[in-house]
């Protein structure tokens, strides 16, 4: 017992030193502080770089949601709703004074005019137009209808003049767009 009242003191000392030592505010170059700031460093890198990639999202999905349509310039799309409408306008303004609102043709077709020269033709599924590829369609609406004529045959049909390639691809868009969906998987495609 002597033993532990001569060493009583020291234990007190030594407890209140811990005491001391764990209340006192803790020194800068210990080790666990340090890997705590690394931490917490790290940590805010990592909300900052969360952060600028949901920003760039935000902006490719705007930017991506207000581009226009491309509408495609050398060929047909006659699922395209966008291209279909253009034609269909152009289809108005330009052809249907010849080939009908309705795209029947001209009055009096297959039967050639007192002059050889053949009526303008049907464009819907009672013609021929779904029988010739896209490419042959294209050049006829552009050169004219004598350019693609077989021997013997006289078209009246003009030149298209002032219509740009898109323009035309935009009307051979909206023809097919009337076609019965068998006719348009069996048209023949350039």
């Amino acid at each position: 017992m002597r033993f532990l009242a001569s060493r009583a003191p020291a234990l007190g000392s030594l407890q209140r030193m811990a005491q001391q030592k764990s209340a006192s505010p803790p020194s800068p170059d210990r080790k666990p502080q340090a890997w705590s700031r690394r931490l917490l460093n790290q940590h805010n890198v990592m909300i900052g770089f969360a952060i600028v990639c949901l920003l760039a999202l935000v902006v490719f999905i705007i930017r991506t949601a207000s581009r226009p349509t491309t509408v495609p310039a050398d060929r047909p799309d006659a699922a395209n709703a966008e291209l279909v409408a253009r034609g269909k306008h152009i289809y108005a303004t330009r052809c249907a004074s010849c080939h009908g609102s309705d795209l029947k043709g001209e009055q009096g077709w297959p039967q050639r005019r007192p002059n050889g020269v053949m009526p303008a033709s049907p464009l819907d599924e009672g013609g021929n137009a779904w029988q010739r590829d896209d490419r042959w369609l294209f050049t006829t609406i552009k050169l004219g209808g004598q350019a693609t004529a077989s021997s013997g045959y006289s078209s009246a049909m003009p030149a298209s003049g002032a219509l740009t390639d898109a323009e035309i691809w935009a009307v051979i868009s909206y023809i097919k767009s009337t076609w019965p969906k068998h006719i348009q998987d069996g048209q023949l495609h350039s």
